[in-house]
């Protein structure tokens, strides 16, 4: 909380230079709350999060989409065991959004996409909501030809496939 009041006071005095840490301290005291099980107290920091990162994503969506992808996926996990409609969106729209920074830098973004996709397969499950498999289709066949490329590896770092 105090971190983020200082980086909230830095911002409104320079913006260009304190709103992405704003965002970025914003999402891990959200996830943090998240973590005590106090899901409501963690929505407010955690929306402002999201509504900073798509901000700078208007400005410059290169650097700051992987950014607003990791605070939607928090915000779907905040949101899952309450409001799971909301969260399936919520977690639905980062795969959507990073799919494109995906198929282009497959190894920069497959754990921030491994992460999303293990968090959307999750929800969906636990609400018994069918994945969508149209959403999913791409970011699987990356993660396929990748798994391809790669030496066989342990069941702890595997990858999201078909369901």
């Amino acid at each position: 909380l105090f971190r983020s009041s200082i980086y909230r006071q830095l911002a409104q005095q320079h913006p260009e230079a304190f709103l992405p840490n704003l965002a970025a301290s914003l999402s891990t005291l959200a996830s943090m709350v998240n973590a005590l099980g106090r899901r409501e107290e963690a929505l407010a920091p955690m929306e402002e999060s999201v509504l900073i990162y798509r901000q700078l994503v208007r400005q410059r969506p290169d650097a700051f989409l992987p950014d607003l992808a990791r605070s939607l996926s928090v915000l779907g996990q905040v949101l899952a065991e309450d409001r799971p409609a909301e969260a399936m969106e919520a977690l639905a729209e980062p795969i959507r959004l990073l799919t494109p920074f995906f198929v282009c830098l497959p190894h920069a973004h497959a754990p921030l996409m491994r992460t999303i996709c293990e968090r959307y397969l999750r929800t969906a499950q636990s609400v018994n909501i069918a994945p969508n498999e149209a959403l999913l289709a791409p970011v699987i066949e990356i993660f396929e030809k990748l798994r391809s490329e790669e030496p066989p590896r342990s069941e702890a770092g595997s990858v999201p496939t078909r369901p």
